[in-house]
């Protein structure tokens, strides 16, 4: 079953239990998905890949983050985002660990070093998309990066 039919599925499913709040995130995800789907000239949201899909919500979810980061500033309740960006969430990959992006970060860094890669961002960026948080992927790996350079002075 596609991401697509899962989100409509759960949609209906919100619809029957009453969840309002879940069914007020999924309706603003599958119109999001339909403004996708008009980009790409495509006849149906279903022929969205997962991929495709998958960015649309880690879109949606960098604009809850910064909303929360707004409220927070000005002493508002961020209850509904947090609700809401948790169930965003759970139709993304599982999400990698500090740890587990820091060691990557660290192979990352070593296969630059060595000249095998030419840029660790973009390494990183492209194996760990839809994975990690790639604005904390970047921090660590320049924390890695310092890390690394003072051990070798």
């Amino acid at each position: 079953m596609s991401l697509v039919e899962t989100i409509k599925k759960n949609r209906i499913m919100a619809m029957k239990t009453g969840a309002k709040d879940t069914l007020s995130t999924l309706r603003l995800l599958l119109s999001e998905l339909d403004k996708e789907r008009v980009i790409f000239k495509l006849q149906d949201v279903s022929e969205l890949s997962d991929e495709q899909v998958q960015t649309v919500i880690s879109r949606q979810i960098k604009k809850l983050d910064k909303e929360i980061e707004a409220y927070e500033a000005v002493g508002r309740e961020t209850d509904s985002q947090n609700t809401e960006k948790e169930l965003l969430m759970t139709y993304l990959p599982k999400q990698l660990t500090k740890e587990e992006i820091r060691e990557i970060a660290y192979r990352a860094d070593s296969l630059y070093r060595r000249g095998e890669i030419d840029q660790p961002q973009r390494y990183l960026a492209q194996r760990l998309k839809g994975k990690a948080d790639m604005r904390l992927v970047m921090q660590i790996l320049k924390e890695v990066q310092q890390e690394l350079d003072n051990a070798g002075e």
